[in-house]
């Protein structure tokens, strides 16, 4: 399967690492060549290219009726990139990390928009 999305605009910047992941409040997938992460609290995706390749990799979200994508085209050795996005809250959806998008490895996880009430 091929993830092919349209996308919602967002804030991307160079950043700092995201928080460990609980699978409460923040949520990170791997697979070869990128690592995605969602905070709940703010709504951020972190995206970091982990394979030397010269491909970009994609943190992407999937709701029931929306998606969000974060692009790091920095490379492996430019670190993470967080993007600040607007969700629904209080849904589930998917996180996918994506290396080299649209034809690249792939990998996803469950996760839920809110902190735990």
């Amino acid at each position: 399967m091929t993830l092919v999305l349209a996308t919602t605009g967002s804030t991307a910047s160079a950043s700092g690492s995201p928080p460990p992941a609980d699978n409460a409040n923040v949520w990170c997938v791997s697979t070869t060549g990128a690592k995605a992460c969602f905070v709940a609290y703010g709504d951020h995706v972190w995206v970091k290219d982990t394979k030397a390749n010269g491909a970009s990799a994609a943190g992407t979200i999937i709701g029931g009726n929306w998606n969000r994508r974060c692009m790091n085209d920095l490379g492996e050795a430019g670190g993470w990139v967080r993007c600040d996005f607007d969700v629904p809250e209080y849904q589930n959806a998917e996180l996918w990390a994506v290396n080299n998008p649209f034809i690249g490895n792939q990998a996803s996880m469950d996760i839920y928009t809110s902190n735990p009430i």
